[in-house]
């Protein structure tokens, strides 16, 4: 017979249900073009209890964000969501919104066809998460900025304005390496924002782009300061995966686009 432990206190005042296994709500999964640090980080931040967050690297994971790594890197995303279906996990992620761009605007339909295919998973695509979240918004023109060099910077600007937006400003900090994107202090991304957001004042939304890079505790600031909604890659991605699996909470303190799950 098996022995049913009830909720206990720790020493510490923690209070413990032994009978919950971690992700006993919900499983997501994410596939990264890249080494996951920091983006798992933020998201992990965002998810409320009892949702686990199963995070993986693609075999051969870039490091300078160009087009030949860029390419292998798209071949290699959909055999990463292969693994985490074996995980059975309810909603996939499929991260790399650079590395589809490079692909052209028919790059994330190109990979969410052979996701979809291979795993039959509900699916949050990279790019396909951030319209969907400037059009909760109902934002038409939107700057964007990034830790990018210029020619990703372009393609991201080409990629919104092909998808019915206008994109009046993209910029970048002119990094190449993961690693540089990874080891930036969250002020780098809000000064940025605040630079482009005062110079296109029309803009209705501002997107963050990278996942890597540490951007999700400067949203709501940049929110305040620039009366625009923010949308920043891990936390656009999560609140498709939140909506996909009818879970409508999320850590507070995140900007308006989660606030959205709770009054939504």
């Amino acid at each position: 017979m098996t022995q049913m432990f009830p909720v206990r206190e720790t020493a510490a005042g923690k209070r413990v249900d032994f009978k919950k296994r971690y992700g006993w709500r919900a499983k997501i999964g994410l596939i990264s073009p890249a080494i996951l640090d920091t983006s798992a980080e933020q998201m992990r931040k965002i998810l409320p209890e009892g949702v686990l967050l199963s995070a993986i690297t693609i075999s051969a994971p870039i490091q300078n964000l160009g087009t030949e790594q860029g390419t292998r890197a798209f071949d290699l995303m959909v055999e990463g969501g292969k693994r985490l279906a074996a995980e059975k996990v309810d909603v996939l992620i499929c991260g790399g919104a650079a590395v589809a761009v490079m692909k052209g605007v028919d790059g994330d339909v190109e990979m969410e066809q052979a996701l979809r295919r291979e795993t039959g998973l509900p699916l949050v695509m990279a790019n396909g998460g951030i319209l969907a979240a400037l059009r909760h918004f109902g934002a038409r023109s939107v700057v964007a900025i990034s830790p990018f060099i210029e020619p990703r910077n372009k393609e991201i600007a080409h990629y919104l304005n092909a998808s019915g937006f206008k994109c009046l400003a993209s910029e970048g900090l002119g990094l190449t390496k993961n690693v540089d994107f990874a080891g930036q202090t969250p002020d780098a991304a809000l000064q940025l924002g605040l630079r482009v957001a005062r110079k296109h004042p029309d803009a209705e939304a501002i997107y963050i782009a990278c996942p890597r890079w540490p951007t999700v505790d400067i949203i709501e600031m940049l929110e305040s300061e620039t009366g625009k909604p923010v949308i920043a890659a891990p936390a656009a991605w999560i609140w498709g995966a939140l909506k996909a699996l009818g879970i409508r909470e999320c850590t507070p303190g995140y900007g308006r686009l989660l606030d959205s799950l709770r009054v939504g």
